[in-house]
This record gives C-alpha cells, sequence and structure tokens, in this order.
C-alpha cells in the first residue's frame, strides 16, 4: 500500500539549502507506518505499543548487566595507548571488559589479575583504544537512506566534481550492487553549481551510463531530479507530457523534448514508480546504516525530528535485537500530541538501546540557504528576496501522519516580505511557540533540543529562556542549542548564566567556510563561526556534530574541523576560536554523554562504565593535529563485542 504525500507548498531555496529529500522522508515513513498498519492487523500485543512514542521495545536490552567482580574478565586489552579521556594526559597500561561493562582499568600486572582460563588477552598492537564516539546530533533514518543509493556529494564532502565522475560513479555502483537491467538506479547528492561544467547532467548524460536501467539522480537540495532515458519511458514523461501544477519539465533547446531534468512538483511524476520498501526492507536500511555509523567508531547516534512510521521501525528492529548501537530518538514538536508528549514524559530515564530524548524545536533554516535568522543582514544579498520555508526534512513526512488539526503546523510564522537590502533570513517559530514549548518542557523536566543556526533564531530562544525561567535556571535540564554557528559573546553569556549546552556545526568551516566568509556572513561574523573556544573561556561545556546527512558521518573530520579550522581552499578562518585536540575528543565522547543524561554510563574508560570503546591506527592527541581526520578506525566495540573490524 502506497501513501500519496501531498506537496502543496514548494520549496525553491536561494542557493543550496541542504534539505532531505521528501522523496526519502515519505518512503521510510510509509514503510514504518505500514508496519503499524500490519501489526495493527494482527492484533499482536507485542506491538501495539509500539503506535505510539511510548513504547521502548525492551529498556533491559543492552544495558542490565553489571561486573561480577569475584569472577574472571572476558577480554584484557593492552599493549597500546588506551586514551580514558577522564582528563588530559590520562593513560592506562590496560582494560579489562566483563558483561559488556569495563571492569577495570590501570596497570597491566594489576589487571592481569583478573585473567581466566577462557579471558581474551587482545593485544593493540599500538593502536589506541578510547571511548566510542557519541554522535551528538544527527538524523540516522535519513543518513541510512542515502547510504542505500550511489553518493554523489561534491568535492571536497563527496567525490563528484564533474559529469564525468558522476558517470563513473553511477556506473560502479551498478557494477557492485549487481543491478540487473530494468531494476531502478538511484543517486543522490549531485550539485550542478559543484561540478566544472555548472549544468545538471540530462538524459544524454545518463543514457552513457546504462539504457538498460531506470536512473535518477536526486540533487542535493532535494528540489530536482534527472534521469536518463529509460526513466523517462518508464514514468510515461514525453514531448507532449505538460509540466504539472508547481513544477517544470525541462525540455531541450529547440522543442518540447524532455532532457530528463524534472523540478519541483514534477518529481511526483517519478515517485508513483520508485519501488517502496516494504517494512522489513526499511528496518535492513537503517541496521545497515547504523553498521556504516559504527565504522566511523560512533557507539551512540542520534535520530533527531523522529516521525512515528520511522520510531516504529526503529522500535521493531529493538525488539528482535538488530541494533548494533545505541539509538536516542528526539520527536520534532509539532509531531508531537498530547499523548506522545505524555509518553515522553513517562519515559524519561529508560535506558537500552534505544530510547527517547527529548523535543526537537526547529527555529530557523541554514545559513547556505539564506533561511538561517540572522540579526544582521547577509553580506552579499541574493539575486532574489522571495523566502521559502526551510523545513524540506520534516513537511512533507509531517503530512503523512498529522492531522489536519494540528495547530502546531499551522501557527508557523510566515517568511516576512523583505527588500534584498534587508535580508536577514526568517525565524520558523513565533516567539509565544518557543516560550510555550520551553515551559511546557520545563514543567515537565524534559530536555530541548533547540535548532537555531542565526543569532536572530538564539536570541529567541534565549528571550523564552530568561522569560521562563526568570531567575531561576536549569542546568538541570542540560537545554542543547543545536548548530549555535553564530552564537555572539554576550548570547555566551545568558548560555553561561542558564547552563545552556551548545552543540557546534563545526565541519561547516571546511565545507562552507570560505563562502561563509565570501557571500553568506562576511570576514568578521565568518571567523566567529561555531565559536568554541568563547564557549570554553566561559565554562561551557559543549558538543560537535556532523548533522549527517549533510556532511558525512566521520567524528573524527568533525574534531579536526574545530582544532584546525582550515576551510576547503586551505585557508585558516577565526583562528581565534579553534580549540586542542583533547578539548575536541572530550566534545565528542565524555561531553556528549553528559549532554545526554548518560555520563555515568558511557564517555570515559572507567570502572562500571559501559564497554563502548573504539580503537584508531594513531593516538589523536600525540600526532600533528592536521592529520586527525586521516586517522583510521580500527574496531568499534558496543558493550564488549565488536561491531566493526577494517579489513586487512
Amino acid at each position: 500500500m502506497k501513501t500519496e504525500i501531498d506537496i502543496n507548498d514548494n520549496c525553491s531555496h536561494i542557493g543550496g539549502c541542504g534539505c532531505t529529500p521528501f522523496l526519502f522522508v515519505g518512503m521510510i515513513e510509509n514503510a514504518g507506518l505500514e508496519l503499524s498498519r500490519r501489526e495493527f492487523i494482527k492484533g499482536a500485543g507485542a506491538v501495539v505499543g509500539m503506535l505510539a512514542f511510548g513504547s521502548l521495545a525492551s529498556p533491559a536490552l543492552g544495558n542490565a548487566k553489571t561486573v561480577d567482580k569475584d569472577s574472571q574478565a572476558d577480554a584484557i586489552y593492552h599493549g597500546g595507548p588506551i586514551v580514558t579521556m577522564t582528563q588530559e594526559g590520562e593513560r592506562v597500561e590496560s582494560l579489562a571488559v566483563q558483561n559488556g561493562r569495563i571492569m577495570a582499568v590501570g596497570k597491566l600486572a594489576e589487571v592481569l589479575a583478573l585473567k581466566g582460563p577462557n579471558t581474551k588477552l587482545i593485544d593493540l598492537g599500538g593502536k589506541t583504544l578510547m571511548p566510542g564516539f557519541i554522535d551528538p546530533h544527527s538524523h540516522v533514518a535519513m543518513q541510512s537512506a542515502k547510504f542505500a543509493t550511489a553518493n554523489l556529494d561534491p568535492k571536497p564532502i563527496g567525490e563528484a566534481g564533474s559529469i564525468a565522475d558522476i558517470q563513473r560513479i553511477m556506473r560502479d555502483w551498478i557494477e557492485q550492487k549487481q543491478i540487473k537491467p530494468a531494476r531502478w538506479v538511484i543517486g543522490w547528492g549531485y550539485d550542478d553549481t559543484g561540478i566544472e561544467e555548472q549544468r545538471h547532467p540530462n538524459r544524454d548524460d545518463l543514457d552513457a551510463v546504462s539504457t538498460e536501467h531506470p536512473i535518477v539522480l536526486v540533487h542535493i537540495s532535494g528540489h530536482l531530479i534527472t534521469g536518463n532515458s529509460r526513466m523517462l519511458r518508464e514514468v510515461g514523461i514525453n514531448a507532449e507530457t505538460k509540466n504539472p501544477k508547481g513544477g517544470v519539465i525541462q525540455r531541450k533547446p529547440g522543442g518540447n523534448e524532455p532532457n530528463g531534468v524534472l523540478e519541483e512538483n514534477a518529481n511526483l511524476l517519478v515517485l508513483g514508480h520508485l519501488p517502496m520498501p516494504t517494512p522489513e526492507q526499511a528496518m535492513k536500511m537503517i541496521e545497515k546504516g547504523l553498521r556504516f555509523y559504527a565504522e566511523a567508531g560512533i557507539t551512540t547516534a542520534q535520530d533527531c525530528a523522529t516521525f512515528k512510521g520511522t520510531w516504529q521501525l526503529f522500535s521493531a528492529l529493538e525488539l528482535e535485537g538488530r541494533l548494533p548501537i545505541d539509538v536516542i530518538a528526539w520527536p520534532r514538536y509539532n509531531a508531537v500530541d498530547d499523548a506522545a508528549f505524555d509518553a515522553i514524559v513517562a519515559k524519561q530515564g529508560a535506558t537500552g538501546r534505544l530510547r527517547l530524548g527529548g523535543i526537537k524545536l526547529s527555529l530557523d533554516g541554514s545559513i547556505q540557504g539564506y533561511t538561517a535568522f540572522l540579526s544582521e543582514p547577509y553580506y552579499v544579498q541574493p539575486g532574489s528576496a522571495k523566502l521559502i520555508p526551510d523545513k524540506c526534512d520534516t513537511e512533507h513526512a509531517e503530512r503523512l501522519f498529522v492531522s489536519e488539526g494540528n495547530k502546531a503546523l499551522k501557527e508557523e510564522p510566515e517568511p516576512p516580505s523583505v527588500s534584498s537590502k534587508q535580508l536577514r533570513g526568517y525565524s520558523t517559530m513565533t516567539q509565544q511557540q518557543v516560550e510555550q514549548w520551553v515551559k511546557r518542557c520545563d514543567d515537565h523536566g524534559i530536555q530541548i533540543q533547540a535548532h537555531t543556526n542565526g543569532d536572530g533564531a538564539t536570541e529567541m530562544l534565549l528571550k523564552a529562556v530568561e522569560k521562563v525561567r526568570a531567575g531561576q535556571p536549569r542546568p538541570d535540564l542540560r537545554t542543547t542549542i543545536i548548530h549555535a554557528q553564530t552564537m555572539r559573546d554576550d548570547q555566551l553569556d545568558v548560555a553561561a548564566k542558564h547552563g545552556l549546552t551548545p552543540s557546534f556545526f563545526p565541519i561547516h568551516v571546511y565545507f562552507w567556510g570560505d563562502r561563509h566568509r565570501d557571500l553568506f556572513l562576511g570576514p568578521e561574523r565568518a571567523a566567529r563561526i561555531n565559536p568554541a573556544r568563547s564557549a570554553l573561556n566561559r565554562h561551557l561545556k559543549f558538543t560537535l556534530h556532523h548533522d549527517a546527512p549533510i556532511a558525512g558521518i566521520s567524528m573524527l573530520k568533525v574534531a579536526w574541523a574545530a582544532v584546525n579550522r582550515i576551510t576547503s581552499s586551505g585557508k585558516l578562518l577565526g583562528p581565534e576560536e579553534r580549540i586542542t585536540p583533547f578539548e575536541a575528543l572530550r566534545a565528542i565522547t565524555a561531553d556528549a554523554a553528559w549532554q545526554n543524561f548518560e555520563e555515568k554510563r558511557k564517555g570515559t574508560l572507567e570502572t562500571g562504565k559501559l564497554a563502548d570503546m573504539v580503537v584508531l591506527s594513531d593516538d589523536p592527541l600525540s600526532i600533528d593535529p592536521m592529520g586527525i581526520k586521516d586517522i583510521r578506525v580500527m574496531q568499534t566495540i558496543k558493550e564488549g563485542e565488536t561491531v566493526y573490524s577494517a579489513k586487512g
């Protein structure tokens, strides 16, 4: 059964907004909702609770084991640097694991006393053992969907620097996946502005890849697709096909013959022909995606802006013991009805491979899409002053299950009408909405993740916090400001006063830093983007994230970007905001665990904590900081079990 996705509002952002294509949101959400329908029809009592956000499949999974001090160790690690991350310079010679937890750390001779006849002695061979990486903010389901397609991200994020590169990647994908003729082939992430030809690949370019497979490529913005001749024939698009309302079928010069590129609602002409994943296929997609997270050394991942269908897929995976690492889900505020909110309240403090975090607020869009809400105008104004809501990763999925009567959807403010000289983005929530959600969450002890890229959006959040909490700061709630890219010094002061936690997005410095300096923000503001050093100067805890699927999943590259602040052109951007390797690694281990209220169980290598660990090819605290991004993840260990091991 397929659910139609109603697209009434077009999104044609100025520049690349980095949205998640609604195509993939819909595919995953449909599969999860179909799972709900099937289980409801069966009357499966164990799954009835999955119909709401409230159910957690098995809270005991993976976290109820304890260390038996009178028994032998299951494994003892030695022979390389063991970095505990408890304090700078702290290393131990050996570490013992038992029942998925750390049994002991210390000198090798002392730890070897825990060796028994069945204990595995693991020689690191000079490699480094440290806590597994904790993802402070990403979108697991969407990144998993992206992993299931050919990666066409432009350089330096990916390898697609030309149409020839795109053709090579697609040919390799067909060969590697052994895709049979007539089966669909999908690529995701090409950027016409990021390749040599400065144009979209057309049907002729893709016919050179294959005429036997229908091929569709999704633009990095999610607002266009392009395909080959076989694709056009499969969906019935030809010279006589008229442009659908809200969409454009691009034509070859001098005639009506489609060139393969479909804009906006013209995408829907293809959507109905694509093979939709079954619930099991969607579950396998997510499971495989989490294996890739593990390959990056991540032992705890986050799915921020989780919808009901996706939650049900996660829940089913946990029921079947198929989550290789921990997942924390964050429902988006306008997908949360009263019943879902009550369930989130009831499940606070739960542990296991899957748990609910709190509520995700989204106050603005993206800097590179000109939709982040800034207090001052953008440095270089775009060619159009029309502002389009930058929420493509959520709005279409919402319509799959959020009732028409949900006020949260209707109360979102309209983008302001301003002259191009005044363009500074806009907020996606009203001030009243922000204040109401902060109060509601505070009253029930619920943690908030609030997306604010622009300092104007951050100001809205801070005003709400100051009004609701007045003279009574709530550092116990660990309210997290996601991205916080343009936080000013005065805003960091307020954050410090109230114990708020910024989670910075430093990979922006590398991928978009040159454009932030020259186009979006100008030299002065760009130099302060992701102000980690300024936060540390105020004794603020902060974390660092990659926001997958926007910029990959490498936590080491995230740390590298915060330490070095080098742009893709090799320029140093804002050296005053650089932090040390130890500070960066704390932000993706110990402090990331703290952000999630999991510091007693994760984040450092200490006795009694979960044996969530990663083995690295080099010690990131002793090599040249410029080499951090090139360190290889050799092994990832989740609760004592290897969930990834590098080949060779």
